[in-house]
């Protein structure tokens, strides 16, 4: 049976629908986001992905994080100063191809965009020493009308534990639901009285609204704190890195069926002309 839809893909990799409890579900919805503390892959592989993330961060330097955005790049140009940052994760190592099969991650992506679905992007952002504040920001664009679908989510997926020395993540629940964008409604560069400060262990997920309101915080010890997120959207909407363009021959080659399907790299998947969308 080809995959055709997600309905297909769930089947076929026998996600069941109780995957999520009804409190997940519900926090998706209200709150606008939902956490997983102890996933099997996870456990496993947390390690794993540290030390390839290591490595790739002090290969790369400053070159880390340009995928798909080359003509914006210049010599000596951070992609996000005070960060480390790595893009396209899919092309390095075969860990990561594995990890967009998590199921609970996948659930929750189609739970909240009620399609077929895709991955957009994976990438890795570390904040350091003295950096990473981010602006209160989100990772599409606003909804114009309240019956409007939500385009997909944004999985932080955690390689080192954070806390409130190590720029951990602010999520501001039920922001989801705002139309327009945040600065319509308050001072970006500021702290917000209900915002929640993130304090998870390593391996820890949290997958969270495209709308929802967040932000990096500022890293004060310098620790580690490596987290990759994973951008999963609607099937009809773009790529934040074309995958048809910037995944080698080989990685398409060793891709089960699953992975291609949700890449969107299989010959009968549209081919998306523009290298990057976002930035």
């Amino acid at each position: 049976m080809k995959i055709t839809n997600t309905k297909t893909l769930f089947k076929k990799m026998k996600i069941s629908k109780k995957i999520l409890s009804r409190q997940q579900k519900k926090q998706l919805k209200i709150e606008g986001y939902t956490l997983f503390k102890s996933i099997p892959f996870m456990r496993r592989n947390v390690k794993l992905m540290q030390s390839i993330t290591r490595r790739l961060i002090k290969e790369e330097g400053l070159k880390g994080g340009w995928e798909g955005k080359e003509k914006y790049y210049k010599k000596g140009k951070h992609f996000e100063k005070g960060t480390n940052r790595l893009g396209n994760l899919i092309n390095k190592h075969e860990i990561f191809s594995r990890l967009i099969l998590i199921p609970e991650i996948l659930s929750a992506a189609h739970e909240v965009v009620g399609s077929n679905i895709k991955i957009s992007g994976l990438n890795l952002r570390n904040p350091l020493r003295n950096s990473g504040r981010q602006r209160i920001h989100m990772d599409w664009k606003p909804r114009k009308k309240r019956n409007e679908r939500f385009a997909g989510v944004v999985c932080f997926v955690f390689l080192d534990h954070a806390d409130k020395t190590n720029g951990p993540l602010r999520l501001i629940p039920r922001t989801h639901k705002k139309l327009g964008w945040p600065e319509e409604y308050v001072d970006v560069m500021k702290k917000q009285k209900k915002e929640k400060i993130m304090n998870v262990k390593a391996g820890t997920i949290i997958v969270a609204n495209l709308n929802l309101w967040h932000a990096g915080s500022e890293n004060i010890s310098g620790k580690q704190r490596k987290m990759i997120m994973i951008n999963i959207k609607n099937r009809k909407l773009p790529q934040l890195i074309n995958y048809k363009k910037y995944l080698n021959s080989k990685v398409k080659k060793n891709l089960n069926d699953f992975q291609k399907y949700l890449l969107a790299v299989r010959k009968d998947d549209p081919t998306q002309k523009a290298d990057s969308i976002g930035f």
